[in-house]
């Protein structure tokens, strides 16, 4: 059996609600150094499904699968890190986001906006949110629209806005018909 039809029965088995069939799927591969099976055993153990919940081996699994080149991984071991050490997680996020992750590019543009955890500077949000916004990253798009408005950057905003609202996002189609209304 491939590593690809080991990896597709642990789906299935995860689909299907068999969390423990998925685990020992999974594990199997994630052995012999499988990063996207690594990933998933970290989720499983984040999540407490088929196996009892565990951060610590979710953070584990997360990092093994970093090794083995999975961004995407980068990307969720910040969000466990999140709470316990926020700056590792941005760290982790800026990797991610560096890598070319559109969720992670969102996320860092968000946190860079929301001035949180690190200084405001809708600049650097603005950044991040163009690059996630560029992947086609609808929320990013949506953002970075806001963005523009608040500087009174309208038509920058209307070319964010109509991106995400051919998207279906509701609020950017209602802040274009707002636009439009107010004739600008």
């Amino acid at each position: 059996m491939t590593e690809q039809t080991e990896q597709d029965l642990g789906l299935i088995a995860y689909q299907q609600g068999d969390y423990e069939t998925a685990f020992a799927e999974w594990h199997k591969l994630a052995l012999n150094d499988n990063p996207q099976a690594c990933h998933n055993i970290a989720m499983l153990y984040e999540m407490g499904q088929g196996v009892e919940q565990d951060l610590e081996l979710a953070k584990h699994w997360c990092e093994q699968a970093i090794k083995l080149g999975l961004v995407e991984a980068q990307h969720h071991l910040g969000y466990l890190l999140l709470e316990s050490d926020p700056i590792a997680a941005l760290e982790c996020w800026q990797k991610a986001a560096e890598a070319g992750l559109a969720q992670a590019q969102y996320d860092l543009g968000g946190q860079y906006a929301a001035g949180d955890i690190i200084p405001q500077d809708n600049d650097t949000a603005a950044d991040w949110y163009e690059e996630a916004a560029m992947q086609g990253h609808t929320e990013a798009q949506f953002h970075l629209g806001v963005l523009y408005a608040n500087a009174e950057q309208y038509a920058n905003a209307r070319h964010w806005w109509l991106q995400a609202a051919e998207q279906g996002h509701e609020l950017a189609q209602f802040n274009l018909q707002r636009m439009k209304e107010m004739g600008l």
